[in-house]
């Protein structure tokens, strides 16, 4: 059975973000899987311009050259796992940007989570599904939300125990299960 392609993108673009360590480890773990070919999405190295596109993305009529990029990235993944965090009760503008860019591209594919923040980033994750949901994709009912990450930050790594693995592995069964059903659905390998 064919690899599923999945994007790991970082959700925040702050300068000294744990979010970017955070999406090192997922990468890290997800390697290890033969089932999956995982990619790393910077929002910090994308620069997508805050919803300034004169069409609605849902009539995919892109306009901007990064609009476009971003969707034809997007468009080749098979699922996506959005390391996300919370700020002030709720996902950061940068994640939310993102998701508005594009819409097609999204759809009819699993979405999972691997929040941090306050409440290990539930809040951000609970208005994820609700953006997931609206764009059609899949969202998966388990998420791996870390608390107190910042304690388990040094420097550029993020050093997750026994426990944070274990729910990461579960995750990637989860997505793998999930994706392998829509892509079929979709009408791919």
């Amino acid at each position: 059975m064919a690899q599923l392609r999945i994007s790991v993108i970082v959700g925040s673009v702050r300068d000294g973000r744990i979010s970017l360590p955070i999406a090192t480890w997922v990468m890290d773990r997800i390697a290890a899987r033969a089932e999956f070919d995982a990619e790393l999405l910077d929002l910090a190295e994308w620069d997508l311009p805050m919803f300034a596109e004169p069409n609605p993305p849902a009539t995919g009529r892109y306009t901007g050259e990064k609009q476009r990029a971003w969707a034809e990235k997007i468009g080749t993944a098979d699922g996506y796992i959005l390391v996300a965090p919370e700020y002030n009760h709720g996902m950061s503008g940068a994640l939310k940007n993102a998701l508005d860019t594009v819409y097609a591209e999204w759809g009819r594919k699993p979405v999972a989570f691997v929040a941090h923040g306050g409440m290990g980033g539930a809040r951000s994750v609970e208005q994820l599904r609700q953006v997931a949901v609206a764009l059609a994709m899949a969202p998966l009912s388990s998420a791996v939300h870390l608390q107190g990450a910042a304690k388990l930050r040094e420097g550029d790594r993020f050093n997750a125990g026994e426990i944070e693995d274990r729910r990461l592995s579960a995750l990637f069964d989860e997505l793998l299960w999930w994706g392998r059903a829509l892509n079929a659905a979709r009408g791919g390998n």
